[in-house]
């Protein structure tokens, strides 16, 4: 576990140089779906373990340095990812699926260029 554990320390300190607010190192590190500890410690047994190392503590000495920087209340907004998740009917998930592979596009793509479009149209005053 060392060698992953040193390579997860030093990630973190290159992304807490390279961020402002101390909730994107939090998400960076902790996030259950794709954190950086999740995906080096996929098995609860395996981020336990981690948890007692000492390149967990100094991780944690930077979420705390970088709280003191940004301060608690300013750190906690992080920066804008660009993602978000919508949850959809099956029957409207589905028929989207069907345009997006008969337009050649990813569902993302698709779905993007239909919100682009009515936004578009909302600013424009047209329906």
């Amino acid at each position: 576990m060392s060698k992953n554990a040193e390579e997860l320390l030093e990630s973190a300190r290159n992304v807490a140089e390279s961020t402002t607010a101390w909730a994107d190192l939090s998400n960076f590190l902790f996030n259950p779906d794709d954190g950086l500890i999740v995906k080096a410690y996929p098995a609860r047994r395996e981020r336990e373990a981690f948890l007692k190392t000492p390149e967990y503590r100094a991780i944690r000495s930077l979420l705390l340095e970088k709280m003191n920087q940004s301060g608690l209340a300013e750190g906690a907004t992080p920066e804008k990812s660009g993602r978000f998740v919508v949850r959809l009917p099956k029957s409207l998930h589905a028929a989207l699926e069907r345009e997006a592979a008969r337009e050649g596009v990813s569902l993302n793509q698709l779905v993007v260029a239909k919100l682009a479009v009515s936004l578009s149209h909302l600013q424009a005053g047209t329906s």
